[in-house]
C-alpha cells in the first residue's frame, strides 16, 4: 500500500504573494506536503501496529490484548483510506480555497492521531506503557502543524489526555492492561509512581516543544524573509518604469515585515530635500504633508550616512520633522533604511508600525538588502527613462530639420517637373538629362524625408496612440492595389487571399496602412521580373496572421539578426542598384509592437523572403504598448 500518487503533491497549488503576517503557519504547499507525509507515514504506523501486535504476543509472548489491538491497526489504515479520498476531494484550482480545506483536513489528521494514540497507550499499559515517547511525537508534529498557536497549549492538550487516561485506569473506569509482565500489577496506581511520571514526561514533553518550536519559529521567518526578499527582487526588476518599481518596491518593504505601510522618499536636484515619490498604505491627507528637509530631520541625515536608523517610539523620539502629522497616521515606530546607488545615496525607505518598538535591528538588516536590490533598480530606471528623453530628444531634432528640409525640396521638385514639361521654354537634351537626374536625386531625397519623419513619429511621446479595431482585409486590399501597378510594369505576379468572413485586429488605421504597405512594396521592389508575390491573411485562436511571400533576392543567413535596425540594408540589396534608405522596417517592427502583434522573417538569399505579421484580434484583449 503506498500514500498519495505523486501526481497529488505535484499538483499543489504554490502562493506567489509574500505571507500577510509573521506567524501564519505553513504556506498552501508545505500544509498540502505534510498532509501527503502524515498520509504516507500512517500506513507504515498502522500496518506497525499490526504486525507489532503480532509480534509482541505471538513470538514474544507479552500480555498485550491482541485482538484490540490488530483492530487498532486496521482502523488506523481505515481511516486513513477515507483521508485519502478527503484530500483527493479538497483539491480545488483556487489557491485560497485549497488552502482552507486541506488546513482543516491536516487538523482532522492530527486529532484522529491523538484519539488512535491514547487508546494504543490505554492497550499497551497506560501509564506504564513503553509506547508514552511516541505521544511526544505528536505533541512536536501539532507544535510544527500549528505555529500559530502557543506550544504550550499542544503540551496541555497531550498531557491533559494522558493524566486523564491515568487517572481513568486508576479508578478503575477503565480497565489497566500491562504489556511488561515484570513491572508490580498494581504500579500505576501508585500516587508517587503517577507524579513522577506525569511530572518527567510534562516537563520533558514542554521543553522539547518548546524548543522545537522555537528553532521551526526561526527557520519558517528565514525562510519567509528568503521568499520576500526573492518577491521583492522579482517584483522590482520586472520592469524599467521608475514609478512601478518604486510602488513594487514599497509594497514589498510593507508585506514582508507584515505592516501594511511604506513609502520611498528620493533625494531631489539640490540633494537637500527627500521628496515623497511613492508610498503604500498612507492616506492621502499624511502624503501631502511636504518634503523632508534635511537641515529638520536627524533622522534622516543619519540613515543617508548609510546605516538603518529605527524609531521605537515615536512620541519620545525628537528626531523628526513631522511628529504631530505621523501621530495623527497612527504611526508609533519607524524603521528607516538608505537606498544607496553605486556612487551616492538616492533615498530613503521607511517602514511603519502601530505599535511601539516593533522593528528589531534583524528587521533592519532585512529591509537594508531590500533597498539594496531596489537602488540598482532605481539606477536602471532612471537611465532608462534617460535613454529615452535622449531617444525622444533626437527623434524630436531630426522631426523639425526633416519638416523643414520637406518644403524646399518640394518646391525644387515641383520648379523641375516645369522645366521638364517645357514650361519655361525649350531645353537640350543634355539640359534635360542633367535636370532629369537632379529630379531623381531630389525624389530618394524627399523619400528619406518621408521615412525619417515616421521614424521620429514612433519615437516621440505621442506616438502611443489608441489602437481601435481596423478591418483587416480592406487595408491589405487597398495595400496590394497601391502596388499593382508597379507589380505589371515589372511582370510580377501579385496575388491576395482572403478569408471570406470579416476580420477585426486591434491597431490604427493609418499605422496599420504604413506596415502592409512598405512589406508589399519591398516584395515587390525586391523581386525580379516574372517572379512571384503573395498575401496571404489567416484566423488563429485569438490573432489574424498576414503572410507576405515572394520569390525575391532574399536576404544573406549571417545578416538576418540586423534587419531590423534603422538604416540597415542587406549586402545584396545595396549591390542591386535598387534605391531605399534602411528604414522602412524599423518602422514596421515599431507600429507592430505597439499593436500588441508580433512579426518575423524567413529568407534564403536567391529564394525569397517570407514576412509573418501576427496580429490581436478585436475580440482577444488589447495589449499595452511596449516601452520605446
Amino acid at each position: 500500500m503506498t500514500g498519495l500518487p505523486e501526481v497529488e503533491l505535484s499538483a499543489v497549488p504554490q502562493e506567489n504573494n509574500i505571507p500577510a503576517s509573521r506567524h501564519d503557519g505553513l504556506l498552501p504547499g508545505d500544509v498540502a506536503s505534510t498532509s501527503a507525509r502524515l498520509i504516507q507515514g500512517r500506513w507504515l504506523a498502522g500496518t506497525g501496529v499490526l504486525l507489532g501486535a503480532l509480534v509482541c504476543v505471538r513470538a514474544l509472548g507479552l500480555p498485550l490484548p491482541e485482538s484490540p489491538l490488530v483492530a487498532l491497526g486496521f482502523t488506523i489504515l481505515l481511516y486513513n483510506l477515507l483521508l485519502v479520498w478527503l484530500t483527493r476531494r479538497a483539491y480545488s484550482h483556487e489557491p485560497d480555497v485549497y488552502s482552507r480545506r486541506t488546513r482543516r483536513l491536516v487538523l482532522l489528521q492530527v486529532a484522529l492521531d491523538w484519539m488512535a494514540m491514547a487508546v494504543f497507550l490505554h492497550l499497551t499499559g497506560g501509564l506504564t506503557s513503553p509506547a508514552i515517547p511516541f505521544f511526544l511525537i505528536h505533541m512536536l508534529i501539532g507544535a510544527i502543524l500549528f505555529p500559530g498557536t502557543h506550544p504550550l497549549l499542544t503540551v496541555s492538550i497531550g498531557l491533559g489526555a494522558l493524566i486523564m487516561l491515568a487517572l481513568a485506569e486508576a479508578t478503575g473506569l477503565l480497565p489497566n492492561l500491562p504489556a511488561l509482565p515484570f513491572l508490580p500489577v498494581d504500579l500505576y496506581r501508585q500516587p508517587l509512581f503517577m507524579l513522577a511520571q506525569i511530572g518527567f514526561f510534562g516537563l520533558a514533553a514542554a521543553t522539547t516543544v518548546l524548543l522545537s518550536a522555537s528553532i521551526m519559529d526561526r527557520l519558517r521567518e528565514r525562510e519567509r524573509q528568503v521568499a520576500g526578499l526573492l518577491q521583492a527582487t522579482k517584483a522590482v526588476s520586472s520592469t524599467l518604469s521608475l514609478p512601478q518599481v518604486l510602488e513594487h518596491l514599497a509594497r514589498s518593504a510593507a508585506h514582508v515585515l507584515s505592516t501594511g505601510r511604506a513609502s520611498i522618499r528620493l533625494l531631489d536636484e539640490t540633494g537637500e530635500r527627500l521628496l515623497l515619490a511613492a508610498s503604500y498604505g498612507l492616506r492621502a491627507e499624511y502624503q501631502r504633508k511636504g518634503p523632508v528637509e534635511l537641515s529638520r530631520s536627524p533622522m534622516d541625515r543619519e540613515v543617508l550616512s548609510g546605516r538603518p536608523v529605527i524609531v521605537n517610539d515615536v512620541l519620545a523620539d525628537d528626531r523628526l520633522q513631522y511628529p504631530d502629522e505621523i501621530i495623527q497616521e497612527g504611526i508609533l515606530s519607524i524603521l528607516v533604511v538608505p537606498i544607496m546607488g553605486r556612487t551616492r545615496p538616492l533615498g530613503v525607505l521607511r517602514v511603519y508600525a502601530d505599535q511601539p518598538r516593533r522593528f528589531t535591528q534583524a528587521d533592519g538588516d532585512y529591509v537594508t538588502a531590500i533597498a539594496r536590490e531596489g537602488a540598482v533598480a532605481i539606477e536602471n530606471a532612471q537611465a532608462h527613462e534617460a535613454l529615452q528623453r535622449a531617444d525622444q530628444a533626437r527623434a524630436e531634432f531630426v522631426r523639425t530639420v526633416t519638416h523643414e528640409l520637406r518644403s524646399p525640396v518640394g518646391g525644387a521638385q515641383s520648379l523641375l517637373r516645369v522645366m521638364m514639361g517645357g514650361m519655361s521654354g525649350e531645353m537640350s537634351d543634355k539640359q534635360k538629362d542633367i535636370v532629369a537626374r537632379v529630379l531623381g536625386r531630389l525624389d530618394r531625397l524627399m523619400a528619406l524625408i518621408g521615412d525619417l519623419l515616421a521614424l521620429a513619429a514612433t519615437k516621440t511621446m505621442g506616438f502611443e496612440e489608441r489602437t481601435q479595431a481596423v478591418e483587416l482585409k480592406a487595408v491589405v486590399q487597398w495595400a496590394v492595389e497601391q502596388h499593382a501597378a508597379a507589380a505589371k510594369v515589372k511582370r510580377v505576379g501579385l496575388r491576395v487571399r482572403l478569408p471570406p468572413e470579416k476580420v477585426d485586429v486591434r491597431a490604427t488605421p493609418d499605422g496599420l496602412a504604413g506596415v502592409l504597405e512598405n512589406l508589399i512594396g519591398n516584395a515587390v521592389k525586391y523581386t525580379p521580373a516574372d517572379g512571384q508575390v503573395e498575401v496571404r491573411v489567416g484566423l488563429r485562436a485569438t490573432s489574424a496572421e498576414v503572410v507576405i511571400a515572394d520569390t525575391g533576392m532574399g536576404i544573406p543567413r549571417d545578416e538576418m539578426p540586423r534587419l531590423w535596425e534603422e538604416f540597415f540594408r542587406a549586402s545584396n540589396a545595396r549591390h542591386s542598384g535598387i534605391v531605399g534608405t534602411g528604414l522602412g522596417l524599423s518602422i514596421v517592427k515599431r507600429l507592430v509592437d505597439s499593436f500588441g502583434g508580433m512579426i518575423s522573417v524567413q529568407s534564403e538569399e536567391g529564394r525569397g523572403t517570407t514576412f509573418t505579421v501576427v496580429l490581436p484580434l478585436e475580440t482577444a484583449a488589447p495589449q499595452p504598448a511596449p516601452a520605446a
